[in-house]
């Protein structure tokens, strides 16, 4: 059946099928959202049931040629509690948008991600199963720094779209990735995504003799890093060795901004955001590391 078809037929029927069933009443679909599975599935997000507040359903519609009706398939019935939501933490998924085995404590995978588009991309191990290393440090996968210019180019698109979706479905589509996260760690990322991406390209200039050049405000930033990072990295940032902040904050400020907001996992270094800094305060600590020596 053409999919096309099959939305614009998918909600009187289901809505008679679902009426026609005992309670049907106390189910709220002003809220759900519908995407294609395959052509005969779609799946619906986000059903509401008012004898149990705080918990979306999720389920698959498979059209019955017998009957040409979608009809809901109860052993997909997947029941998510939003009410964890409001208590995840925005920085930890952050943290596990970079590196969820250096966040979460599981074992760092082997072998390349089998999502990962070897056929595309260049990356191989386990930088494959990273979820930056296709959506990009500034969230906009092909669209963006990673674009087809980029060693890191999957031909993915990046996340800013999601934050329109409602929860139970991100959270769904992260579960289904079947990745070794705990439901800690995906309402993590689901808040992560859902409330608290970054628009980079307002602060960070992204092509031309300017490109990847901060546009904040650099003698308030400077106050910030001595009173924040400079106890840890020092007042020219080249205390700890391995990391001298001017170079990284120069040649990549995209990552260099998501850890200053969101922190970076396996290490001391503390997320901005959880100390209480806005948006303009961590673009303004971004261009200020960027005056640090390089070298």
């Amino acid at each position: 059946m053409n999919m096309k078809k099959a939305f614009t037929q998918l909600c009187l029927p289901a809505l008679a099928l679902i009426a026609s069933a005992s309670g049907a009443e106390n189910i709220d679909w002003s809220a759900s959202s519908m995407s294609p599975v395959n052509e005969n599935t779609i799946r619906v997000y986000n059903l509401n049931f008012a004898p149990t507040p705080g918990i979306s359903y999720n389920v698959d519609f498979i059209f019955n040629e017998s009957t040409l009706k979608f009809e809901p398939d109860a052993a997909t019935l997947e029941a998510v509690d939003t009410q964890k939501f409001e208590a995840a933490s925005v920085s930890r998924g952050g943290r596990l948008y970079d590196s969820w085995w250096r966040t979460n404590g599981e074992a760092e995978p082997t072998g390349t991600f089998s999502l990962y588009p070897q056929n595309i991309g260049n990356q191989s191990g386990s930088t494959t199963w990273r979820c930056k290393e296709c959506h990009g440090w500034d969230y906009k996968g092909k669209d963006g720094v990673y674009n087809n210019d980029s060693d890191h180019f999957t031909g993915i698109n990046g996340v800013f779209h999601v934050q329109s979706k409602p929860i139970a479905e991100i959270y769904s589509a992260i579960k289904n990735k079947n990745l070794p996260l705990s439901e800690e760690d995906i309402w993590d990322l689901t808040r992560f995504l859902k409330e608290r991406l970054i628009e980079m390209d307002k602060y960070i200039i992204f092509s031309g003799a300017l490109s990847k050049t901060a546009t904040g405000t650099s003698n308030l930033g400077g106050s910030i890093y001595s009173g924040r990072c400079s106890e840890c990295h020092g007042p020219d940032g080249k205390e700890i060795s391995s990391v001298v902040v001017g170079a990284v904050a120069n040649d990549n400020p995209w990552e260099t901004l998501h850890k200053i907001a969101y922190g970076n996992p396996g290490t001391s270094m503390p997320s901005m955001i959880d100390r209480n800094l806005s948006t303009q305060q961590l673009i303004d600590l971004l261009t200020y590391t960027q005056t640090l020596p390089q070298e």
